[in-house]
């Protein structure tokens, strides 16, 4: 983490100071971790800080085994997902050699790693060194709160978690930091009060019943009462069940039972009553929405309940929108009567972008997302996955009023930016297109984009200009096989379609020569839609060795227009 806090580390020594924790000068500590030394120099310290990987390993697996028995004690369980992070976040502080990091490297190597992660959060909440240090970037920041995290989650599962919620305001794309609040979230927080149900009772075509409430443990189950008070016997046909819990996911009924009949139907007899045990595959802490498919004597029924508190759950937070960049407010956008997030993109390895989505009115909504794409810095058009939405798993959900959920996108190919993002989603098979621009994947300055230079065009009349495009030619390399190119950019305030026309030529005393049929880089095709300010290049590849053409002819389509171009005496390079 040296390149993170370099600057930093005189700043963060009168941090440290001001809290009593500069263990630079505090003996006690320094014999702890050093017993068989002498007093040191700081210029010795950083030599006697550089630990073998047998006295990390020990270290290590001594803090884990003391935070495992606290933990115990408490009453609570380490999962073996938070011992390998804790693992992971201790043995990263104790390899570093960042000079910020020394007085939370020295409180874990003297056996108190929970003092360590302490004083990481100190460093991270330093917006800036000196005068003359850079100001630490939020995203390190966020890393060094969710080490912390990670440290604390056995000892102190609470603090834990409110490291973990500053490192998400600093980095609210984080997928990673999104799952561990979650899980630790849903660890931490109380048992659920249950309350009484509203309108647990009601009547279909004679038959009488009462919701009974949802039980949670491995899986879910709910219970169902039925009664018929009328003097004939009711046809029941319990049809479907199925609900969404708390981090809006879509469950459907694994088994609908009713016990009399020992199956999802009965003759239920006049008089008679009995209960339906509804199972589900999964668990859940809270139903935002649960729904029974209801069939008597021919005719259909549907009953829904809301926001149901589970007996067995725990009193979690319900999915909601993530908040959108303040810099960016036309992130935010409505349509049909729902509400959209765009979260932005990260991962330039393999991008992914995030959307968020609201159902804001009366009804449910039938939501289709469709393949996105993208074009990287060098105007190249990248396709995704086609998304899922979360709470379907498919690229059609239905989403009931009130309830949010979301989904990713996701691109194979590597990207560290994207000039466009466009979305094409469908609300109740109503169509519309969104695009972002500028969206930077990775940390750091901004990559070079693709742009057209007229002072690039490889001889003087082959920079031109037609209807609001511009082009520049940028000669032929290779003459083996001849590859000439024509940068090509859209200065029209919308897309425009163009395409590569096959080029000619003439050399080698009059004789003639015809290139294969010219493609647009950003698709690889013949043809492609150019957005508005960007460049590509059209690209026309002969098969035959040349040196030097007499005559070049080449041709473009361009916003509907036709333009054909010949240069003269041309070297290929």
């Amino acid at each position: 983490m040296r390149k993170v806090f370099v600057g930093l580390g005189s700043a963060v020594s009168l941090i440290s100071a001001g809290l009593g924790i500069l263990v630079f000068v505090n003996e006690e500590v320094r014999n702890r971790v050093f017993p068989d030394q002498a007093p040191v120099s700081r210029a010795d310290l950083q030599e006697q800080m550089q630990l073998s990987e047998e006295r990390i390993a020990s270290i290590v697996e001594t803090s884990i085994a003391s935070a495992l028995t606290t933990a115990e004690a408490r009453g609570t369980e380490v999962t073996a997902d938070e011992r390998t992070n804790y693992e992971a976040a201790l043995t990263k502080l104790l390899t570093s050699d960042d000079p910020a990091l020394n007085d939370a490297k020295f409180l874990a190597l003297s056996g108190q790693p929970e003092a360590a992660a302490g004083n990481l959060i100190t460093v991270a909440e330093l917006t800036s060194g000196p005068a003359d240090s850079p100001p630490i970037p939020d995203k390190d920041r966020a890393t060094l709160l969710r080490n912390a995290g990670d440290i604390l989650v056995p000892s102190d599962p609470a603090k834990a978690l409110a490291s973990y919620r500053k490192a998400q305001e600093l980095d609210p794309g984080n997928q990673i930091l999104a799952t561990r609040i979650q899980k630790l979230s849903a660890q931490t927080a109380s048992k659920n009060t249950v309350a009484a149900i509203p309108n647990a009772k009601f009547e279909f075509d004679g038959l009488m019943f009462e919701f009974d409430g949802c039980e949670t443990g491995e899986t879910l189950k709910c219970v169902l009462s039925v009664t018929n008070s009328t003097p004939d016997t009711k046809e029941l046909f319990l049809r479907s069940a199925w609900a969404i819990n708390e981090q809006s996911r879509w469950l459907d009924s694994s088994r609908r039972n009713v016990r009399a009949s020992n199956h999802y139907t009965w003759d239920v007899p006049s008089l008679e009553a009995s209960q339906i045990d509804i199972s589900f595959r999964q668990p859940a802490n809270i139903l935002q929405y649960l729904s029974f498919g209801i069939h008597v004597d021919n005719v259909s029924y549907q009953k829904e309940f809301r926001d149901l508190a589970v007996r067995g759950g725990k009193n979690v937070e319900v999915r909601k929108m993530r908040d959108i960049d303040p810099a960016h407010p036309e992130r935010a956008f409505s349509f049909s009567g729902v509400d959209f997030h765009f979260l932005g993109c990260n991962n330039p390895d393999a991008p992914i972008c995030r959307f968020d989505v609201t159902n804001n009115s009366s009804k449910t909504v039938v939501l289709n997302t469709n393949t996105n794409v993208a074009y990287d810095n060098s105007s190249i058009l990248r396709k995704s996955q086609l998304p899922q939405i979360d709470i379907s798993n498919d690229n059609r959900g239905e989403i009931p009023a009130g309830v949010t959920t979301g989904w990713d996108v996701n691109f194979r190919t590597p990207a560290p930016y994207f000039q466009e993002l466009r979305a094409i989603i469908e609300v109740d098979g109503q169509s519309i297109v969104r695009s972002f621009r500028d969206l930077q994947l990775e940390e750091g300055s901004a990559p070079q984009i693709k742009t057209l230079a007229p002072t690039a065009a490889v001889v003087p009349d082959g920079y031109f200009k037609a209807d609001g495009v511009e082009f520049a030619f940028m000669g032929c390399t290779n003459p083996i096989k001849p590859v000439c190119r024509t940068d090509v950019r859209n200065n029209t305030s919308k897309d425009i379609s163009i395409a590569a026309h096959r080029a000619s030529a003439i050399h080698n005393g009059g004789e003639e020569l015809n290139a294969g049929f010219g493609v647009v880089e950003m698709t690889g095709d013949r043809s492609a839609e150019l957005p508005a300010g960007m460049t590509t290049t059209y690209i026309n590849r002969f098969s035959t060795e040349v040196e030097e053409f007499e005559r070049l002819n080449l041709g473009f389509t361009a916003n509907g227009q036709s333009i054909d171009r010949t240069f003269e005496s041309l070297t290929v390079e």
